[in-house]
């Protein structure tokens, strides 16, 4: 290791410049190395913070790798969660409380509350579920009896705290995977003091090398003015399943149609769609429908050759656009018809409880006037959510007449 130097006076007064500057240099200082000019030095041991499967805590737990990631890290915070001398600790107590993600995530809403998410935040809702099931029973083995609850809150917390992170500090052959097969789902890292960051549509970018992650600005801030970064392309039904919270504006949020159209197509149909790569996944935004959306409409509208040949490009479809927008009129009352039925629901939930008939119920006043406060703001978020479609929908059918032409 080459011998680190005093790089000089002017090097200390523009280093003490650029801290005044609001460059923070957290443990590293410049330093002169024979024969190499000026570099960076460690200004005191520095230890990496990120949590991921490589680090050497979840590695000493043997965990074997047919376990899902998201499970293993899960499994080591749960039985690292009562160790009062844990590297993480002071991290772990500023995390949400249990109660906290009662509230917000749906996963642990009733089940009546659960069963009026939006279709497509639902069928969300069931994969998060048969995840965290089949982490559960691989992992149950390595941990405390009764500790499910434990396992799942620390399952969400990483769910909710995880960056996208592909080993980029890590030679291929210590990889969980070869680097060109990597899926998501391979790629978790948890980074302490990052989760912070609050998430909105254009943020702050969080890049990553092989020695962490760094959020770069992506514009000026003045001070008091909150740091967002962005999560990704994610719509408003994916951030309630997910995190628990919804944009009022979100630039990438959509309506699905899955439910209404699927169960309308025969099974020949449905094979033909997925053949082509078409199943599934039809939306629409307040402005547009969606090419799948328009490609599986044509199948159960039109004749099947001029589904074919819109699927493989050879027509652009718009002798057939006024068909298509009629069928597709047709489905959005549809569905106005059912968001009406089920903002009414929402709207007659009873949130607070009469303690007085809670006879037999071991629950304190407290925990009563806890659950009330919880019900309350699961079912504002669910009109919130439901008004956001009511609208997408609208202003998409308003934008078609009855005879298929834009307004």
């Amino acid at each position: 290791m080459a011998a680190a130097l005093s790089p000089g006076e002017q090097h200390h007064f523009f280093a003490k410049w650029a801290n005044e500057q609001g460059i923070e240099m957290n443990g590293v200082a410049p330093a002169k190395f024979v024969g190499r000019g000026i570099g960076i030095v460690a200004a005191r041991d520095l230890e990496v913070t990120l949590i991921s499967i490589d680090s050497k805590p979840i590695r000493s737990r043997n965990f074997p790798k047919s376990f899902s990631i998201h499970g293993r890290l899960a499994a080591h915070l749960a039985l690292t969660y009562s160790d009062l001398d844990s590297s993480h600790r002071p991290w772990q107590d500023i995390w949400p409380s249990e109660q906290d993600f009662k509230t917000i995530l749906p996963l642990n809403w009733p089940t009546n509350l659960q069963s009026l998410l939006p279709a497509a935040a639902q069928d969300l809702l069931a994969a998060q579920q048969k995840k965290l099931e089949k982490d559960w029973k691989d992992l149950q083995s390595f941990l405390p009896p009764d500790s499910k609850d434990l396992f799942t809150y620390t399952w969400m917390i990483v769910n909710t705290r995880c960056f996208y992170w592909d080993y980029p500090n890590l030679p291929p052959s210590r990889l969980p995977k070869k680097r060109q097969s990597l899926t998501a789902d391979d790629c978790y890292a948890m980074c302490p003091f990052l989760d912070y960051f609050n998430h909105t549509n254009e943020g702050c970018e969080p890049l990553h090398d092989a020695s962490g992650y760094a959020v770069i600005s992506n514009r000026d801030y003045k001070a008091g003015e909150e740091v967002y970064v962005s999560y990704g392309s994610h719509n408003n039904d994916f951030l309630l399943v997910e995190y628990g919270f919804i944009l009022a504006q979100n630039n990438c949020d959509v309506t699905q149609l899955d439910h209404l159209i699927l169960p309308k197509f025969a099974e020949a149909e449905i094979e033909t769609l997925k053949e082509d790569g078409f199943y599934g996944t039809y939306t629409v935004t307040n402005r547009c429908v969606c090419h799948r959306t328009q490609a599986a409409l044509r199948l159960q509208t039109l004749p099947a050759r001029r589904y074919r040949v819109f699927v493989s490009g050879a027509d652009d479809g718009s002798s057939d656009q006024k068909r298509v927008d009629i069928r597709c009129r047709q489905l959005l009352d549809e569905y106005a018809r059912e968001i009406i039925h089920t903002e009414d629901i929402v709207d007659g939930l009873v949130v607070k409880g009469d303690l007085e008939t809670r006879v037999g119920e071991e629950r304190s006043t407290k925990e009563a006037v806890e659950e009330d406060k919880a019900r309350a703001e699961q079912k504002d978020i669910l009109a919130r959510r439901w008004k956001q479609i009511r609208d997408v929908v609208n202003s998409c059918s308003r934008g078609l007449n009855s005879d298929g032409k834009k307004d």
